[in-house]
């Protein structure tokens, strides 16, 4: 018996008959027919790993808001006292550096999604890990201005006053950050979630930082004003370490979504 070639198209096989040809017509398969279906909008809102952020920030301060509550108690002395001399019941516990870092970090990563909001753009490009990686860096972007800011805090209080007034200076800086990052959650959340209120939100937030940094350039003031002419110095400072690295992390801001996008 002859084998037959299965890999062979015979011109006797084609269909003859209107019943063959209707069964072996080409048509395409049912799933490849009906309406296409649209991608998902690309967001900072929707984005997995910048709401996995925003969930474990509030996680860590909830998990320790019993020593959240007790620093806020002594804010409002670090924040505007210059008092070289403690009080008996002003006492710090042993947990306040995690606390305050914990702060910080919330202040960071707010500070991160507002830069996105603010200087950010999610084009046809923009994918969910461009997204998160841009977050991510702006974070990082804003927790570098604190440690410079540190940095310059304690430069300048090493040189221009004593260790006491340097550390009350620095107790300063790191009460602002704190208080920002809890004020900055509300304008984050809010642009998150509702982008029509995003430009709202962000003039709000730059209100918050400003007011912010007002507070913490006052008790600096406070602190070195000794006579007319060391006004020289304070308007060097407010320049040099408040003026110019703000203008310095928007170029950044801008060129870190930019490499991104």
């Amino acid at each position: 018996m002859e084998s037959y070639p299965f890999d062979i198209c015979r011109e006797t096989d084609a269909p003859t008959s209107p019943t063959d040809r209707a069964l072996y017509i080409t048509r395409q398969p049912e799933w490849r027919q009906g309406v296409e279906v649209a991608a998902r909008p690309v967001s900072a809102g929707t984005n997995t790993g910048v709401l996995a952020m925003v969930v474990a920030v509030f996680v860590l301060v909830g998990l320790n808001m019993r020593h959240v509550r007790h620093l806020f108690r002594t804010v409002p002395q670090d924040l505007w006292s210059v008092r070289r001399r403690s009080n008996v019941f002003d006492d710090h516990t042993a947990n306040e550096k995690r606390t305050v870092f914990m702060l910080l970090l919330m202040l960071w990563v707010f500070e991160g999604i507002l830069l996105f909001l603010g200087f950010g753009t999610v084009g046809e490009r923009s994918t969910d890990m461009s997204v998160f990686h841009t977050v991510l860096a702006l974070t990082a972007l804003s927790g570098v201005f604190y440690l410079f800011s540190l940095g310059a805090v304690t430069l300048v209080g090493y040189v221009f006053t004593d260790k006491v007034n340097a550390g009350l200076w620095k107790r300063g800086l790191n009460a602002s950050c704190g208080c920002l990052g809890v004020c900055l959650a509300l304008p984050a959340l809010v642009s998150l979630f509702y982008p029509l209120f995003t430009e709202v939100m962000l003039l709000v937030a730059v209100s918050m930082y400003v007011l912010s940094r007002l507070v913490f350039i006052v008790k600096g003031f406070r602190i070195f004003y000794i006579n007319f002419p060391s006004l020289l110095y304070f308007i060097l400072y407010l320049c040099t370490l408040e003026i110019i690295p703000v203008l310095v992390i928007c170029y950044s801001a801008t060129e870190i979504c930019r490499f991104f996008d």
